[in-house]
């Protein structure tokens, strides 16, 4: 089997989940003597119109200017040069540029959904405007074209159903996977300026800015758990580092007791989650949140334990299984959910056993890679909608 992968961003790109996705997908297909090709069909600047050829760990990337993506004729010389047999949309960026071509061609394409498209283009504009509705417009024919489809979460598989019209049994949940090995491998927690053997570590990895991620809400629930545990720390592991500043200072008299990390490598993060006693997740319950994120896979596989807000698939993932304790989406009842897990080394524990169970069966990217094969194979049978 062979499989075009293609991307909006470049590959290698940033160590966010959207990036290092579709690497963790391809590194787990060569084992499986699955040949992997990337495009990466880039939209700016507008005034290049080379294509580049790269290498990245043994797999070609081409890097394809829009001239090459909106005429089709960019894969084409791919598919000559490195014949394939299915597509892999990434993200609606992928989906929207790789439609020309296998619309031509009958290519039989998956599109993964990473997130629902209304919450990410122009995010900033009351309304939004054209680059959204063109994008709107070009991922429900995208949508309407594949052959199949991915969704990070069942909450986004049933508005693909509901809301775009994709007979269910084309749409399959795969949640984004890991490599466990990095996990499980022996390490020391990493040492954390500012942090003592003393004290109790309370730790968010990922953006810190990101509307959706609602690190306003922890920040805010701080002053509650700092006044029951003096012992206590926040360590936000993510940027950028001016917004930890603002954070500091709205914490006042307690901003010594935040620390904030910037630009760790996928390795640091493994070695700080180790140092972690509660890892959160304050999400906010909103239609973009319906996919669940790499972040909680990363939670999950350092085997610590998990304070989450309850909203999509965490239910099923964390409270249903016993992973995580659930709370309401306020800075009140997390920081009440946090300061039990503090307060009670038993819970604390039988939290952090049952996070594994939950890793493997959903995250490991062995196991989601036999489904990843699956679901090549039914595009492939099945061929384009």
């Amino acid at each position: 089997m062979r499989v075009l992968m293609v991307t909006s961003f470049p590959i290698p790109g940033e160590y966010d989940g959207t990036a290092m996705l579709p690497i963790k997908i391809l590194r787990a297909l060569k084992p499986r003597g699955v040949d992997v090709v990337v495009a990466h069909l880039r939209l700016r600047p507008p005034g290049d119109f080379s294509t580049k050829q790269e290498d990245f760990e043994g797999t070609p990337v081409f890097s394809l200017p829009m001239s090459a993506w909106l005429s089709g004729q960019g894969l084409e010389k791919i598919a000559k040069d490195f014949p394939f047999d299915v597509v892999h949309a990434q993200s609606y960026g992928g989906a929207t540029r790789a439609y020309f071509a296998c619309s031509r061609n009958k290519w039989p394409m998956v599109y993964e959904i990473h997130s629902l498209l209304g919450d990410e283009v122009e995010r900033d504009r009351l309304g939004r405007g054209i680059l959204f509705r063109s994008y709107k417009a070009l991922e429900r024919r995208a949508v309407n074209r594949a052959a199949w489809i991915i969704a990070l979460g069942e909450p986004v598989k049933q508005v693909v159903v509901d809301e775009k019209g994709v007979p269910a049994d084309r749409v399959s949940v795969i949640y984004p996977g890991i490599d466990l090995g990095e996990y499980e491998r022996p390490g020391e927690p990493a040492a954390i300026p500012g942090i003592g053997p003393e004290h109790k570590v309370v730790m968010y990895i990922g953006s810190i800015v990101h509307p959706n991620q609602g690190v306003p809400i922890l920040v805010d629930a701080l002053p509650k758990i700092f006044n029951a545990r003096p012992d206590a720390r926040c360590v936000l592991v993510g940027g950028p580092a001016e917004a930890g500043e603002e954070y500091r200072r709205q914490l006042g008299v307690h901003g010594d007791r935040l620390i904030v990390l910037t630009g760790q490598t996928p390795e640091q993060v493994v070695a700080l989650s180790r140092r972690a006693d509660v890892l959160v997740h304050p999400r906010l319950a909103c239609r973009e949140n319906f996919s669940v994120q790499s972040k909680i896979a990363v939670y999950l596989a350092a085997g610590r334990p998990i304070v989450a807000t309850d909203f999509g698939d965490y239910r099923k993932l964390l409270g249903e299984s016993g992973a995580g304790i659930l709370t309401e989406v306020a800075p009140e009842p997390l920081a009440d959910g946090i300061l039990r897990v503090l307060n009670d080394p038993d819970l604390a524990a039988s939290l952090a056993a049952a996070t594994g169970p939950v890793a493997r069966e959903h995250f490991a990217m062995d196991r989601n890679v036999d489904r990843y094969l699956e679901v090549y194979r039914r595009a492939m049978e099945l061929g384009p909608r």
